[in-house]
């Protein structure tokens, strides 16, 4: 796994964790929380996107 996965599953994962307590402290509805699930979607986004580019770089060799 390279070095840029690496970095968005970190980011992924302290998206979801802030995420989920914002969600229980605020409830799940929340402008905040909102505003956290629309953020781990872009990396989730950003995510596929680095996989999807590396897996067809490695089809073309």
């Amino acid at each position: 796994m390279n070095n840029e996965k690496r970095i968005l599953l970190t980011r992924i994962n302290s998206k979801r964790n802030e995420m989920v307590k914002v969600g229980l402290l605020k409830g799940l509805t929340s402008k905040e929380t909102i505003k956290c699930s629309q953020e781990l979607d872009q990396l989730l986004n950003m995510y596929q996107k680095v996989s999807f580019d590396r897996e067809i770089s490695t089809l073309a060799v």
